[in-house]
């Protein structure tokens, strides 16, 4: 027999046997006439990169999976039935069989096009995905001007397929805020135009129950799902030469020692939120790229401090030096908090090759220039420690039926560890009963050697779920973090966390930049957010001696207790470093599922 007759919902289908020259593939029968599609709905960006980089999302976790009979799509203005903005991913997959042998050129048609969109298609050189190679890539309109047809393409070059072989395939569309119809169509040998593919050319990857659950395993990720955005692999790349600068960071013993006293830190009252009077904004040199990642934003980027200033501070710690060393020094890096009253502490960071020496040496210490002064001393009160990577530091974030989320946090965490192999974090969630997956198997399912669930009833408050993070963690010599889960943090943010918070002295609470709806990591447009301090990072001991938040008063109240810890922590004689902080971000979600509140959005 030819082939097999399948009962299905709608009718019955024949699925055809197809496979390289009659021979081994022969054995293997699909279902001719249809290809795999999974959906996403809600994913914020118009690009495909977009949808990647929402590695909690894609591609193991779309919306819906069904099939469709034709390589043909199309994007509404509006989600069906709602008035939220059209904001789709989608995924066709399967196999093209090839009519006939010969060399065939593909195309992607978009008409209609009112949305910011792009689309990609993936062909394999024969059945396994895992040989996929990009042979289009095209954009629609942009993101930055809704109705400007500002239309690229990648051409297909000519490919030799062979008759009824199956060769793998992937259609990956994204579009945001309108409409679009896109369709892949082929020119076979002899044809003189581009032409729809016919049903009888396609086939499934995955067959389908009648509730869209896989009948057999899924396929393996293919290339295309795992390409990681330019960004990510960027940032990787920097990891690593951070993570080379803290394993080598010595201290030379150059400038004379003082003890850092300011005036501004000191146990003291502060009237209910206004803490956030009192925070010094530091600079920074170079210029860093938080200017760039502002570019279409209504906020500046962190201080710079001028390359004159600089090299003055450059030229104080190299006339130290030269009284002690022979060899060349470079700045590489210097962070300036200024209090009119007191002068200026600097992070300063050098390169320096001792003559005679091979190795280049890293320092990395806080300085300070008292007001009036020429004379660049070291802080002997005031320092993060170069052994410092062994400190444990434990990001704590408190959750409820957040879904794909949880997963975005734990991929992003992975990133962190696999581009450091920095093992001594740990990530702890405290999560109130979530009823959409289980957090624990996610993680059970991870790479992350260290991570604890916190399992608490009642109704959801971040308060109560963040101080439940905080008074798991017993070494008064740790530091502890309260994060968002709405955020993808650098990879060397935690690293950034052990030179920023220094015991019984100073926390951290970065600022973040918040994405406008629709806009994402690779794709910047939006704010620095100035005036949020929810992530907060200090040692246990200063948790505990300002007495963690407010638990009485935001019980389940959100808003106003990032405020509130603030003031305590200012309030206990803290100071809190304040910096706009590179590839910090924060996504644009729908509140669905939160506070108990399924409809908010």
């Amino acid at each position: 027999e030819k082939g097999r007759k399948e009962e299905e919902e709608g009718g019955k289908e024949e699925a055809s046997e197809v496979g390289e020259e009659g021979k081994s593939e022969t054995q293997e029968k699909v279902v001719v006439g249809k290809m795999n599609y999974d959906i996403w709905l809600y994913p914020t960006g118009s690009l495909v990169d977009d949808l990647r980089f929402r590695r909690g999302f894609f591609p193991k976790n779309p919306t819906e999976r069904k099939t469709i009979d034709q390589l043909k799509t199309t994007f509404s203005q509006k989600e069906e039935g709602s008035n939220v903005r059209g904001k789709y991913g989608h995924k066709i997959y399967g196999y093209i069989i090839a009519s006939k042998s010969g060399l065939y050129s593909f195309d992607i048609e978009m008409t209609e096009v009112t949305a910011a969109c792009s689309a990609e298609v993936w062909l394999s050189e024969s059945s396994d995905p895992l040989k996929t190679t990009r042979i289009i890539a095209a954009t629609g309109l942009t993101m930055e001007g809704y109705g400007q047809k500002t239309w690229k393409k990648e051409n297909s070059k000519e490919i030799e397929l062979k008759e009824a072989n199956k060769y793998y395939f992937e259609f990956l569309e994204k579009a945001f805020d309108g409409a679009v119809t896109m369709e892949v169509k082929w020119k076979p040998p002899g044809e003189g135009a581009h032409v729809s593919i016919p049903s009888d050319s396609i086939a499934l990857a995955v067959e389908l129950d009648s509730e869209g659950h896989y009948v057999d395993s899924p396929v393996a990720m293919t290339l295309s799902e795992g390409v990681l955005p330019s960004s990510v692999l960027e940032e990787h790349s920097v990891a690593h030469s951070i993570l080379d600068s803290i394993v080598q960071v010595k201290e030379l013993d150059v400038l004379p020692s003082c003890e850092f006293k300011p005036k501004y830190a000191y146990p003291h009252k502060v009237k209910a939120y206004q803490g956030v009077h009192q925070v010094f904004q530091s600079s920074v040199y170079p210029k860093d790229d938080t200017w760039f990642m502002n570019y279409h934003g209504q906020d500046k980027g962190n201080p710079f401090i001028d390359d004159k200033a600089a090299q003055n501070i450059l030229s104080l710690y190299k006339k130290a030096f030269e009284q002690k060393h022979k060899g060349e020094v470079k700045l590489r890096y210097l962070e300036q908090t200024v209090n009119k009253d007191d002068g200026s502490r600097f992070l300063l960071e050098l390169d320096i090759k001792l003559e005679g020496e091979e190795e280049e040496i890293h320092t990395s210490e806080y300085t300070y220039l008292p007001k009036g002064s020429e004379q660049l001393c070291h802080t002997s009160n005031f320092q993060w420690n170069p052994d410092n990577d062994k400190v444990d530091v434990y990001l704590v974030v408190s959750l409820k039926n957040l879904g794909s989320w949880v997963r975005h946090l734990i991929y992003n965490v992975e990133d962190i560890y696999n581009a450091t192999g920095d093992e001594n974090f740990e990530l702890v969630i405290v999560d109130y009963g979530s009823e959409d997956l289980s957090v624990e198997k996610e993680l059970y399912d991870s790479s992350l050697k260290r991570w604890k669930v916190i399992t608490k009833t009642g109704g959801f408050s971040r308060s109560g779920g963040l101080q439940a993070g905080i008074n798991y963690v017993t070494n008064p010599n740790s530091i502890v973090m309260t994060i968002d889960m709405h955020l993808t943090m650098p990879v060397g943010f935690v690293e950034y966390i052990r030179r920023h918070v220094i015991k019984g002295k100073m926390g951290y609470a970065p600022m973040f930049f918040r994405l406008r709806p629709g806009f994402t990591q690779i794709h910047y447009n939006g704010f620095w957010e100035t005036l949020t301090y929810g992530i907060f990072g200090l040692y246990k001991s200063d948790w505990t001696t300002m007495k963690g938040f407010n638990l009485k008063k935001y019980t389940t109240k959100w808003g106003g207790e990032d405020w509130d810890i603030l003031d305590k922590a200012l309030a206990a004689g803290f100071e809190m470093f304040r910096l706009r902080h590179v590839g910090l971000v924060h996504y644009h979600h729908t509140k669905a599922g939160m506070w108990g509140n399924k409809r908010r959005r």
